[in-house]
């Protein structure tokens, strides 16, 4: 990493101080101190990430602890304007930003910057979603962003189509605001603003040269959005419109090397981050939820597709029927449940702590099932993790918003820390033994930590 990436980030991480410090006084979701602590939990992040052998601190080789550093200032920047002073486009922009800024200053090291901007995203999304009521959406249009771009190095696609597509997107959000503002409401010009914008952007790359199918992926999203809208007037049967996204993802899967999903799986939360501002396009309740969950459906997808690529399964750990694999989908699609219903006890005033316990659960959990059963238990725990968010939405589960930023924790910690895990999947059985039993003891000492809190809190309401 250069002299002016480390400046541009140190720039980043400060100016999200300032807004953390400034936003304070008006958290009313959180006591006083929760957006600074945000912040030092984030430099606490991006200490952990950066290596001091062979790499030192501030030289190349840092480059996810840069995406860490640079992505949290931009998440708290923001924030504070999305949540404090009620610009949704621009506290879209910011963290949408950062992939760009790797893509201009990690050159070098995309993929571990592109890593730890999903780790920054994760951290935010876990400690302020109940803050910024945008933040799902955003969270979900980033990681599609940066996982998009990780994606084109091992499919040979163009880098930037994915940057010009949210580009176009953010661009049809600015305007639908200001139309609103102009009393000019409904969802119709927000959705043609949309596809507008993602139709030009298709057009262009084809005039340009490409002859990647842009314009048949655009259209294909088109169909999937239409047809979720059309089919979301029934608050009972909108969520098994679902089956629309599910399509989409079968239809584009297969297109350039995985790229295609990729595409569809931005696309779709950058409609959920438009069309779910009820301000300006009316939804429905119900139907944003649809919105939401088909991002996260898609861009679940297009994690684990990378996970895939960067951790490719050979014999003896191919097998994906395989017994630890199912145990690992098992653990996630009710442990994760279990975790996400005790954390909602306390509604949007959760305290904290709660969400730290949580957020540690849910992305330490698959690195020690890693650890203990190699890659296989990672992929099985993050098709359980998707498994467990869309049940609670097709059932109607308010835990939905809790089980969302959870479910995707686990790949956006795998991602970077996979194969740090899985070389003690090779140790011995002793070792891995003693992993196992480490882990359940934790668990244990957390379950007893949470049961005295919790009664002595009970016992002082």
């Amino acid at each position: 990493m250069s002299l002016a990436a480390w400046s541009v980030g140190g720039v980043c991480f400060g100016l999200g101080l300032v807004a953390a410090l400034m936003a304070r006084a008006r958290a009313l979701m959180f006591p006083a101190f929760a957006l600074p602590l945000v912040w030092l939990l984030a430099l606490l992040a991006f200490g952990l990430t950066l290596p001091t052998e062979p790499a030192p601190y501030f030289q190349a080789g840092g480059a996810l602890g840069w995406g860490v550093l640079t992505a949290s200032g931009l998440w708290l920047m923001g924030a504070y304007v999305g949540s404090r002073l009620h610009y949704e486009w621009l506290g879209a922009l910011l963290p949408m930003a950062a992939p760009v800024l790797a893509l201009l200053l990690a050159r070098e090291g995309l993929l571990p910057a592109l890593w730890g901007i999903g780790i920054a995203t994760g951290l935010i999304w876990l400690l302020l979603g109940r803050a910024w009521e945008s933040l799902e959406s955003v969270a979900l249009s980033v990681l599609a962003l940066s996982w998009t771009t990780g994606l084109a190095l091992y499919a040979g696609a163009p880098r930037w189509f994915g940057v010009c597509l949210a580009g176009a997107g953010l661009a049809a959000f600015g305007l639908a605001t200001l139309l609103a503002r102009a009393g000019r409401v409904g969802w119709s010009l927000s959705y043609i603003l949309l596809f507008g914008g993602f139709t030009l952007t298709a057009v262009g790359y084809r005039l340009a040269g490409s002859d990647a199918p842009w314009l048949q992926l655009v259209l294909l999203t088109l169909i999937a959005a239409t047809l979720a809208r059309g089919l979301a007037g029934s608050e009972l049967w909108s969520r098994y419109a679902l089956l629309v996204w599910v399509g989409l993802l079968a239809a584009a899967f297969a297109t350039m090397r995985g790229f295609g999903v990729a595409v569809c799986a931005l696309m779709t939360a950058l409609h959920a981050l438009v069309m779910t501002h009820r301000a300006f396009t009316r939804a429905s309740t119900h139907e944003n939820a649809l919105y939401v969950a088909g991002a996260l459906l898609l861009v679940s997808v297009l994690g684990f597709r990378l996970f895939a690529l960067s951790y490719p399964l050979r014999p003896p750990r191919a097998d994906v029927y395989i017994y630890f694999t199912l145990i690992a989908f098992l653990i996630a699609l009710v442990g994760l449940g279990a975790l996400a219903l005790w954390w909602s006890q306390r509604g949007a005033h959760a305290p904290l702590w709660r969400a730290l316990v949580a957020g540690f659960w849910a992305s330490a959990a698959p690195l020690a099932l890693t650890a203990v059963f190699s890659e296989r238990a990672a992929a099985g725990w993050s098709v359980g993790a998707l498994g467990a968010a869309l049940g609670a939405y097709l059932y109607g589960n308010t835990l939905f918003r809790w089980l969302a930023p959870l479910s995707l924790l686990g790949l956006i910690v795998v991602l970077p820390l996979g194969s740090i895990a899985a070389v003690f999947a090779d140790a011995p059985r002793a070792t891995r033994i003693g992993i196992a039993v480490g882990l359940a003891t934790a668990l244990a000492l957390t379950a007893i930590l949470i049961a005295v809190v919790d009664r002595e809190q009970n016992s002082s309401a």
